[in-house]
């Protein structure tokens, strides 16, 4: 991917990414770090999917515009102009030009040799240095040790998300035989069935979303997740198990998995993950056995 930035009374470069994933952002661990004050900490993610190059807004303050049209997920053509902030940034077709990054500036070279005569193989290439002080700094830092191809399969899902997702699958089997027990304690009859049956329904839907929303690690299912759980605080029986999953979900790092482009956690979260799930499966465990011994007595 190839984009060319520009900020306000600056001079434009061009930077090349290699990889299928680019963040753009405020954060020094975005791909391309924009110092611009308009600018979101991770303002916008550009992705290479099988319909090509999309643009999807992280949810900034200031939005994203591409042509001068506000935008909350687009496909990129070259040549399209995306604003963020004050800085502009255009994308580029994938010929020509390769940006080699040093850890103080931005390089440009050629990518293309063209042949000399035989005559001029001997001859020395002397590439005059611009002097320091007239190189142009660029206001958008690429880091370098970004600067690597990245894998094109897809990312490594958080152990304590893939637990949630088990726990959803088996909620809806679980939630829909709940109501159809109760329904038949209740005597039956056709508006007690056909309220069981629209509650199934309904119960079965959430669970079923929840679950592919939380594989997939989509932002709107983590806002669910959590807004769920918040609601969980006031089930006496499920309070631990809910404040364990607030907890959880308002790491940074689970928040960068879900919002990042699905890059899952980082090295060294193995023992974290690992101790959260433990925990929600034991709060859970404790949750069940609560229930349990308040239906036997009641």
């Amino acid at each position: 991917m190839r984009f060319e930035i520009s900020h306000r009374g600056g001079t434009p470069h061009v930077v090349e990414l290699p990889g299928t994933v680019a963040t753009f952002g405020r954060d020094p661990g975005c791909d391309v770090v924009l110092n611009d004050a308009k600018c979101s900490r991770r303002h916008a993610i550009v992705e290479e999917l099988p319909e090509g190059l999309v643009l999807r807004d992280a949810g900034s303050a200031n939005g994203t515009h591409v042509n001068g049209k506000r935008v909350e997920r687009i496909r990129l053509q070259p040549g399209d102009t995306i604003r963020f902030g004050d800085a502009q940034v255009r994308l580029l077709a994938e010929v020509g030009e390769t940006v080699v990054v040093a850890p103080d500036d931005l390089v440009l070279r050629t990518s293309l040799e063209v042949p000399r005569p035989a005559a001029e193989e001997s001859r020395p290439i002397v590439e005059p240095a611009a002097p320091p002080s007239l190189a142009p700094r660029p206001s958008s830092v690429v880091d370098p040790r970004r600067a690597t191809a990245r894998p094109t399969g897809t990312a490594r899902r958080p152990a304590t998300v893939t637990l949630l997702v088990a726990l959803w699958a088996l909620f809806v089997p679980s939630s829909v035989a709940a109501v159809l027990l109760a329904a038949n304690r209740f005597g039956g009859g056709v508006p007690v069935w056909g309220l069981a049956g629209l509650t199934s329904l309904a119960l079965a839907g959430l669970g079923t979303a929840m679950a592919l929303g939380l594989r997939a690690l989509a932002p709107w299912a983590r806002h669910l997740q959590v807004a769920i759980a918040g609601f969980g605080l006031l089930a006496c029986p499920f309070t631990l198990a809910s404040a364990t999953v607030l907890l959880y979900l308002t790491r940074p790092e689970v928040r960068a998995a879900f919002e990042g482009g699905g890059r899952g956690p980082r090295e060294g979260d193995g023992t974290a993950e690992t101790t959260f799930a433990l925990s929600l499966f034991a709060m859970l465990i404790l949750g069940l056995a609560i229930t349990a011994t308040a239906v036997l007595f009641l």
